[in-house]
């Protein structure tokens, strides 16, 4: 397995999931734990090595979390880091096709179009990705205009 950035923005994002977003005071538990549990989660069939190697690039990317005070801030710097390249500005007014492929090739999210009659899912995608919403000016057509973004989480 060839580790990029791409898996760490996907672990960082994936971890929110399994830390608590509170004061509560930070401990380095929390990280490894939340940590462990989205590597397991994305990539369940990695030999130990690359989930070694993924740990440790991941805590790498997050250079301040020894100074979090609590949990709160941990999640800030995974959702810093998971969000980092991913312009939601620059979505609107893109085709729906190429702003779905970019996200997806980001690492971190799934995009997924707001359709007025579904509701909304409250699981991650098939592999822990969390959502992106994406509205577009036409939900019926095949890869209509985007008109705004937003993180579901």
């Amino acid at each position: 397995m060839r580790l990029t950035q791409a898996h760490v923005r996907g672990i960082c994002a994936t971890a929110l999931q399994y830390l608590d977003d509170d004061q509560a005071p930070a401990a380095a538990r929390h990280l490894h734990r939340a940590v462990d549990s989205a590597i397991h989660r994305r990539h369940p069939d990695a030999d130990r090595r690359a989930k070694r190697a993924l740990h440790r690039m991941t805590l790498d990317s997050l250079p301040g979390w020894t100074e979090a005070a609590t949990r709160a801030d941990l999640a800030t710097q995974f959702r810093e880091t998971a969000r980092l390249g991913l312009d939601l500005a620059g979505m609107v007014g893109r085709s729906y096709a190429p702003v779905a492929a970019g996200i997806w090739f980001h690492g971190a999210y799934s995009a997924r179009r707001v359709r007025v009659c579904e509701a909304w899912p409250t699981r991650p995608s098939c592999d822990g990705r969390p959502w992106l919403r994406l509205w577009t000016d036409d939900e019926n057509a095949p890869n209509p205009l985007v008109l705004a973004a937003e993180f579901a989480a």
